[in-house]
């Protein structure tokens, strides 16, 4: 998986995290040692829940090495 992906929802989200998880052969429960949260967690973000927190999600993208670019509107 390279370059730019649109996610438009959590789902969307929790896919490519799983995608690029898997791709660096990272289980759940490694990744949740590695960020100091739980694989709880881990599933919650990859089944694409909108309950978890903005700030653990972002921990998870970093770990992974995944940057998150907002493109706003021109005004």
């Amino acid at each position: 998986m390279n370059g730019l992906t649109q996610i438009r929802t959590p789902a969307e989200l929790g896919n490519t995290v799983r995608n690029i998880r898997k791709s660096q052969n990272i289980t759940q429960t490694d990744l949740a040692l590695i960020v100091g949260k739980s694989h709880v967690l881990l599933r919650d973000i990859e089944q694409g829940k909108g309950s978890v927190s903005l700030a653990s999600v972002l921990q998870v993208l970093q770990e992974l090495g995944i940057r998150l670019y907002v493109d706003t509107p021109d005004r």
